[in-house]
């Protein structure tokens, strides 16, 4: 028999041996790569999503010091969001470059895409810092309140989609081209009588006043004498870019949306509803409602209160429609007529101290023929006369300012 053809053993184990060195080889090759992805599966800390505000002055291990970008405000403000990937088993502390960055709950967290938010609590805050411990690789969100944009606003109008009583347009485009939502109210069989203008965000940082919005529509939309009887306009972001940018709105340069309503406007949406407003009221107009949020904290911002007015005649239907408020409420969070900002009860809101550059929202409408009352609710960010805020009960309390617009209506009727 020829060599070529004998059975040789040791021709089979080094053969074996080879094979089990090459993939000896190909598993070290692997852990190489594995181990290289896993160097390269660095922390993020990004807030490049619509309302995304920070700015990180330095890393040093777990330590991340940060601020709000105040961008083109005037002077200091507060409102900050940004949020954390790639920081599985890290405990990592944010330490802001100054005070009165958090409210009394503190931080604002979400671990859902921004979803639902649930408040860290006060203690959680040592000084200007708080720390977090990070469960997994996830995104977590970070923020000062609890953001809304316009992704929420399209979320929550989706269940009135092919409504016959509801009309979605847009007031105008924006300087940034995005549009600024008109959201229309109307009984389709006649014409109403009486008129109602609501508008939230003039200040673009001040997020609750659409949680408040969306109480006011829903209880609309569920009311049959409010939509038999009055016709609605709600106007979600009067500083639209500045929600989708993050920006401060407060004190923006050279004046911010709520100082614009006199004069020549400088912002594309306080002109287009300037320029709006008589057409479509018709001497109609009843009430004018600007949705806002007061500063981030202390005992005369921890609570909701409305705006009076320099006016004794129109602070005296505003006093009437907060008594209405407050006796017929029905929502968990309390409301006391008595914690209204008087004219002059504060220095910000007491003519002879406070300098205005321009007209707020509040001062324009009262001008206009016709109204019988214009107001401004001012609904704190995080905490209200000992109880904790959330998207929730300030949506609920919305419910309570649209009932108390109906029993004001009433009245008026009458």
């Amino acid at each position: 028999m020829k060599r070529g053809g004998c059975f040789c053993p040791f021709s089979i184990n080094l053969n074996l041996r080879i094979m089990k060195n090459m993939a000896k080889s190909i598993l070290f090759c692997l852990f190489c790569l594995v181990s290289i992805s896993s160097m390269s599966q660095q922390m993020n800390i990004y807030s490049d999503f619509p309302g995304g505000n920070i700015l990180i002055d330095k890393i040093k291990g777990d330590t991340i010091w940060v601020r709000p970008d105040l961008r083109d405000t005037e002077g200091d403000w507060f409102y900050w969001y940004f949020a954390v990937s790639n920081a599985e088993g890290r405990k990592l502390t944010f330490v802001f470059n100054k005070p009165n960055q958090f409210t009394k709950m503190g931080a604002s967290i979400s671990t859902d895409g921004a979803k639902s938010w649930q408040w860290q609590g006060g203690d959680a805050v040592e000084k200007n810092r708080f720390t977090y411990q990070f469960a997994s690789n996830s995104e977590v969100r970070f923020s000062m309140g609890i953001p809304y944009t316009q992704e929420n606003f399209d979320s929550f109008m989706k269940q009135f989609k092919g409504n016959r009583w509801m009309w979605q347009s847009a007031l105008c485009q924006t300087k940034k081209g995005r549009t600024a939502e008109l959201v229309k109210i109307k009984n389709p069989f006649k014409v109403p009588n009486m008129k109602v203008l609501v508008t939230a965000r003039n200040h673009a940082c001040e997020m609750m006043g659409d949680y408040l919005m969306e109480g006011i529509i829903l209880e609309v939309m569920n009311n049959a004498w409010l939509k038999e009887n009055v016709e609605f306009v709600f106007l979600p972001f009067m500083d639209k870019d500045g929600v989708e940018d993050g920006d401060q709105g407060k004190n923006r340069l050279p004046r911010d949306h709520n100082r614009d309503y006199s004069e020549i406007s400088v912002h594309e949406t306080t002109a287009a509803l300037r320029k709006m407003e008589p057409l479509w009221s018709e001497n109609k107009l009843k009430i004018a409602l600007d949705l806002h949020c007061p500063w981030i904290k202390n005992v005369d911002n921890e609570h909701i209160f409305l705006t009076g007015s320099d006016n004794k005649e129109m602070e005296r239907k505003q006093l009437v429609f907060s008594d209405i408020l407050e006796k017929n409420k029905k929502s968990e969070l309390t409301y006391f007529t008595s914690g209204m900002a008087l004219s002059g009860k504060l220095d910000w809101n007491d003519p002879k101290k406070s300098l205005p550059k321009g007209d707020s929202f509040q001062k324009w409408s009262a001008k206009i023929p016709g109204v019988d009352m214009t107001t401004t609710i001012e609904f704190p960010y995080s905490y209200n006369s000992g109880q904790v805020i959330s998207a929730q009960n300030a949506v609920d309390f919305g419910k309570d300012v649209a009932h108390a617009m109906e029993l004001y209506l009433k009245q008026l009727e009458k």
